[in-house]
């Protein structure tokens, strides 16, 4: 059985932009989808559909310039922004690019909701941290270039915060989502848009 590092309460998970979207899709379009694995497949199926009901659901907003480019090999979408991020216009977010040792104080002196940032730099960097206030708008850190071991994922929730939405992004893979448990060796999943392999390949 897989090891759960937080599982986010019903009250959290009804919060998120994917259940939002998820609700839009069912009451506005009459498409229902099982959750995220469905939401997923749906966007590489149906991309014209998807874009256009992504852009629909956020109100034609632009992906901030700030996001265009923190998923190494790929650049930041609108549905990565919204569905994958959950970010929102009033979050106070914390980019951390490149070899930045300390992205946790930066965290809690900015008093950050969503931390991005290597996945390399979270795990040295979350060891024996302080308790501090500034950390009680954190909901969501989104480690990029890799996952982190389960090792430093747990240490994230010993030193950090016991209920924050632990996330990872890769190229075009996912590793966790807003509206599941975050497990200590999550499985990747293709991000949205990306094409699913033939079952038949031509012979």
């Amino acid at each position: 059985m897989a090891e759960i590092l937080y599982a986010p309460s019903p009250e959290r998970v009804v919060a998120t932009n994917a259940w939002a979207f998820l609700y839009c899709l069912r009451m506005v379009r009459r498409i229902s989808l099982g959750g995220w694995d469905a939401l997923l497949a749906w966007s590489a199926q149906e991309p014209a559909a998807f874009d256009d009901a992504i852009r629909t659901f956020a109100g034609q907003s632009p992906v901030p310039s700030a996001l265009c480019s923190k998923a190494p090999g790929r650049a930041w979408g609108l549905a990565d922004y919204l569905l994958f991020g959950d970010l929102r216009p009033d979050d106070r977010l914390v980019v951390v690019e490149g070899a930045e040792t300390r992205p946790f104080d930066r965290a809690a002196d900015e008093r950050a909701s969503v931390l991005i940032a290597p996945a390399r730099e979270l795990a040295a960097s979350a060891f024996q941290q302080p308790r501090r206030s500034q950390f009680a708008n954190l909901r969501t850190i989104i480690a990029t270039g890799a996952p982190m071991s389960p090792e430093a994922r747990r240490r994230i929730y010993t030193w950090v915060k016991a209920d924050v939405m632990l996330l990872a992004c890769a190229g075009n893979r996912y590793w966790g989502n807003p509206l599941e448990p975050v497990l200590a060796r999550p499985s990747s999943a293709p991000a949205f848009l990306t094409p699913r392999p033939s079952a038949h390949p031509p012979l």
